[in-house]
């Protein structure tokens, strides 16, 4: 088993979410993870950094937010997203269960408007989705089989 962590913090804006895949999906390729794996990960990594971006930090470019990732001692993917700016409702994760899908639909605005979407899609992905936020630090971890 490859123990190596990828850690690396980034600069928020709207492209972040592509520059953090860029340099975690090589890392996973060497982690020898299976490639419909990196897929899925890809895009629960690209929705929550776009979440940073968008709610944390207001659609503000320039703060900062860190990542890391890790095959931990059960083979699973770990992806850990931190950032330093407004924290998530509680009830967000809470009501996810049992929150709705709402498919964007082209000619209704209504339902272009934030829908939780997101992170409806990390959680049908993932295998566990945890949010820890204290006065300084809100961090996502993703948890996903790996093999």
């Amino acid at each position: 088993m490859n123990t190596r962590t990828f850690h690396k913090q980034y600069t928020s804006s709207l492209e972040a979410s592509r520059l953090v895949a860029d340099d975690l999906v090589p890392f996973w390729q060497q982690l020898n993870v299976d490639l419909s794996i990196i897929g899925q990960m890809e895009l629960c990594l690209v929705e929550v950094v776009n979440n940073v971006f968008e709610h944390a930090y207001g659609n503000t470019e320039g703060p900062l937010f860190d990542i890391s990732s890790h095959l931990n001692h059960k083979q699973q993917l770990t992806i850990e997203i931190s950032d330093y700016g407004s924290a998530m409702p509680k009830h967000i994760l809470e009501d996810l269960p049992t929150a709705d899908f709402v498919e964007p639909v082209a000619d209704d605005p209504t339902t272009w408007l934030q829908s939780n979407r997101g992170l409806k899609i990390v959680q049908e992905l993932t295998d566990t989705i945890e949010y820890t936020s204290t006065d300084k630090c809100n961090t996502f971890k993703l948890l996903k089989e790996a093999g």
